[in-house]
């Protein structure tokens, strides 16, 4: 690993035009007698299609490049999102290429994993596709079994691909090889037993250097934000979400190591904002307090944006959020899940609906703004889900009431593979995907289950979107209240949506239909605002 310090200070120069201007050259200098390393290719298919949100870090290929980028072998990173000519870049990178890595989640961005690795294979047969992800770790043998996907690494990705690509130079099997899931030469599915996950203070820090930064903030409209992972996992076990299945329990970079990164970035690329991009990033709140002291005393100017749970909040400090707010953070992400307590039981979340009230007023009273996610329609085979869409609305009004700076975003159960949920549905009326380009249709704003109804649907769309936002403006809205010219529209609604919320009324939704109609709201438009807010924009 690099030492920090010099690290910091030293000068790197960064070729920004490599292939179709969007692929750094990694490639450094031969020193007298040195042998040039393995050339490598990785792979961010489009996770989201043409949603029109903003762009994040690829934080996944990123990871599992550090420690071979260390180790000095020319390591190529192609962001599809980035490219003009995707398809043409990336079969020019891989040409030579010892090994070519794709990283995917289930959902849309499979679809685009399938499509690059058959091309790739089609023409560069000889050069082995290893994917992984969270989607190759969930279901690793339907994954390997695949014409398309010679191996999977399954969870820890960092450790296991080096030696990945340690065994391809020496032209070995993986036979042996932890977190590895593989076809072998008889074309049978070998699964190897699971790697034991490392502490992330034991990796090289993410070499931002191999993407083109700049294009980054060009394609966020010169927004100069970047997305930085200081840990993985989570020591939860809710029973909806992959953490626990992927990584286990949770590791994360020391403060100081976290800060002098984040102030190599500060200073490189003049970044103005940081979004934390983990699973949970206040599980050691002493790191918390300890990084915003060493963000101050090192005149670290952004501002950042950190994940949390309304149950560690209201344990921390009163005095620790004026700090929070001084040191820059600005949005705290929590995952409340549902306003019904009986289902926050059911799925194991450890909280309560009291502590996400406290805990918003807290950040009120910081001035942090606080940003929601809740999930809707359970099946309606459970006790616990009775009422549970009209008691979560109820907690999202409440939170607006209080707080109208926050966001507040919802999405629909969607039973992901590995999560107790899953093997629950499983057992339902819900059809299961059974091969891997199936699953590319499987995400939370697309999966059609018999839970919920398009009326529930439209009730929470409605309420989360439009009524509660007008009922309880925030600071934008405010101001165009105050402006003449919108007066005579967002009086009106302002009015009448406080009114449906003083009597709990939200049928006969004329005025949403009116506003729809005038402003020709979108499914996709709503949805990249939300996506945009879990990322700190």
């Amino acid at each position: 690993m690099y030492d920090t310090i010099t690290r910091l200070f030293r000068e790197c120069s960064i070729n920004n035009e490599g292939i179709s201007g969007t692929l750094n050259n990694t490639a450094e200098p031969l020193r007298m007698g040195e042998q040039r390393k393995p050339k490598i290719v990785l792979l961010f298919p489009n996770p989201l299609g043409e949603l029109g949100y903003s762009l994040e870090i690829p934080l996944s290929i990123l990871s599992v490049a550090a420690p071979l980028h260390d180790d000095g072998y020319e390591v190529i990173l192609v962001d599809e999102r980035l490219n003009d000519d995707p398809e043409g870049d990336l079969l020019k990178a891989v040409d030579g290429a010892i090994c070519f890595g794709v990283s995917t989640i289930t959902g849309h961005q499979l679809k685009q994993a399938i499509h690059f690795s058959r091309m790739v294979k089609e023409r560069y047969p000889e050069v082995p596709i290893v994917w992984g992800g969270y989607h190759p770790s969930l279901l690793p043998e339907q994954t390997a079994s695949e014409d398309y996907v010679d191996a999977v690494v399954k969870g820890q990705g960092e450790r296991t691909f080096q030696e990945i690509i340690s065994r391809l130079e020496e032209g070995r099997s993986f036979d042996g090889v932890h977190g590895v899931t593989y076809r072998n030469e008889n074309g049978e599915v070998v699964s190897n037993p699971d790697r034991l996950p490392e502490s992330v203070d034991n990796f090289p820090r993410a070499p931002y250097e191999l993407l083109d930064i700049e294009r980054f903030f060009q394609k966020n409209k010169g927004r100069q934000a970047l997305q930085y992972s200081s840990s993985q996992g989570c020591p939860q076990k809710c029973t909806f979400c992959v953490e626990p299945k992927v990584f286990g329990g949770w590791s994360g970079r020391g403060a100081e190591k976290m800060v002098n990164e984040i102030e190599e970035l500060y200073r490189r690329y003049k970044v103005k904002h940081v979004s934390f991009a983990d699973a949970n990033f206040s599980v050691d709140v002493d790191r918390v307090e300890k990084m915003c002291h060493l963000l101050l005393e090192r005149g670290i100017d952004i501002t950042w944006t950190m994940t949390a749970r309304s149950d560690q909040l209201v344990k921390i400090d009163p005095d620790m959020f004026p700090l929070m707010r001084v040191a820059g953070c600005n949005k705290v992400e929590i995952g409340v899940e549902s306003g019904s307590a009986s289902i926050l039981d059911f799925v194991k979340k450890n909280t309560t609906t009291e502590k996400a009230i406290a805990s918003n007023k807290l950040l009120q009273e910081a001035g942090i703004q606080g940003v929601y996610s809740f999930m809707v329609g359970f099946p309606k085979e459970l006790p616990e889900s009775k009422n549970e869409i009209w008691q979560t609305l109820m907690l999202i009004k409440n939170l607006r009431r209080v707080h109208p700076e926050v966001m507040t975003v919802t999405f629909y159960v969607t039973p992901y593979p590995g999560t107790p949920i899953y093997d629950m549905a499983r057992t339902l009326d819900l059809k299961m995907p059974e091969k891997t380009e199936d699953w590319a249709d499987w995400e939370s704003t697309s999966v059609s289950t018999t839970w919920i109804t398009k009326e529930e649907k439209d009730l929470t769309g409605r309420c989360n979107n439009f009524y509660f936002m007008f009922a309880y403006p925030n600071r934008q809205i405010r101001k165009r209240l105050d402006q003449l010219k919108w007066k005579p529209i967002l009086y009106p609604l302002h009015w009448m949506a406080k009114l449906r919320c003083k009597v709990n009324y939200y049928g006969l939704p004329v005025e949403w239909g009116l506003v729809k109609m005038l402003t020709r709201v979108k499914k996709f438009r709503r949805m990249s605002s939300q996506i945009d807010a879990l990322r700190g924009y």
